[in-house]
């Protein structure tokens, strides 16, 4: 079974972070090992949130016990989502190198989760992903804001965005682009850039990025396609989106629309956009 180590966000109370990565993984036949950076019981924005931040020693000794364990092993891809202190980005890269010294194929996949038109993570942390851990990675998977500030430029739009990842020299997952349909999803590689585009929504809960880069990496590790994977993993988050959306719900309706993760009912087309 391919199986990913997941180190993000863990709220008690919430559909975000490695809830979400970990559902999706795992709806789609892929085990996910969810190591937390932080420990919350609610979101932030719903008031205080309780808990914290794993400190530095905490969230090695996680690493070290999976490695004991033999669990590091059978690791074939490290991702990381939200980072809560920068001295973790250091642990987080030690922990791709166990793993690609036992599973040279192994991935490392950067959602370099920072803000969305503004910071709401602390600048060092910010500078932290930007610097150490984005370089690092195999594949990164930024919105749109967040690729304009790893490039180091303010524009969002779609050749800006091929620009950036071209600059990058990796591939990258570029979600919220605006497009002529609504907004957009690039998958951009050294070997062709590939669009797909769904109508932009009023709102959507928090977590779609989560979501969306869990669908990406599950299908490429079950050996599909690039634009398969992208106008799967595409679709289905617009199709959960529009359930919570229609159940008035303020988190992911992952159970209720949890056949949409392997099964989407949209399915936008890939263009290739060349390289």
């Amino acid at each position: 079974m391919k199986t990913v180590l997941s180190f993000s966000s863990q709220v008690v109370g919430a559909l975000v972070g490695n809830s979400v990565a970990a559902f999706a993984y795992e709806r789609l036949g892929v085990r996910c090992l969810q190591v937390p950076t932080t420990l919350l019981g609610v979101r932030p924005d719903r008031g205080p949130p309780g808990g914290g931040p794993l400190a530095p020693g905490q969230l090695a000794a996680l690493v070290d016990a999976l490695e004991r364990d033999g669990r590091l092993a059978g690791v074939d891809a490290v991702a990381s989502g939200y980072i809560a202190a920068p001295e973790q980005t250091e642990i987080i890269l030690d922990a791709v190198e166990r793993v690609k010294a036992a599973n040279p194929n192994a991935l490392y996949v950067c959602d370099p989760i920072m803000g969305d038109g503004a910071l709401y993570v602390r600048a060092e942390i910010a500078d932290a992903v930007c610097h150490t851990l984005a370089p690092r990675a195999d594949l990164i998977a930024p919105n749109a804001w967040e690729m304009a500030q790893i490039a180091g430029r303010p524009e969002t739009d779609l050749g800006a965005m091929r620009a950036a990842a071209r600059r990058f020299g990796k591939p990258a997952l570029i979600s919220s682009i605006p497009s002529e349909r609504g907004i957009g999803v690039l998958y951009a590689a050294p070997s062709g850039d590939w669009l797909c585009e769904t109508q932009r929504l009023p709102s959507a809960p928090k977590g779609t990025g989560d979501l969306l880069t869990a669908l990406f990496v599950a299908r490429r590790l079950r050996g599909e396609g690039a634009a398969v994977s992208l106008e799967a993993a595409t679709g289905a988050v617009y199709d959960v989106i529009v359930r919570s959306l229609a159940d008035g719900l303020d988190d992911l309706a992952l159970p209720q629309a949890h056949a949409l993760l392997e099964e989407p009912q949209t399915w936008p087309s890939a263009v290739s956009l060349g390289a």
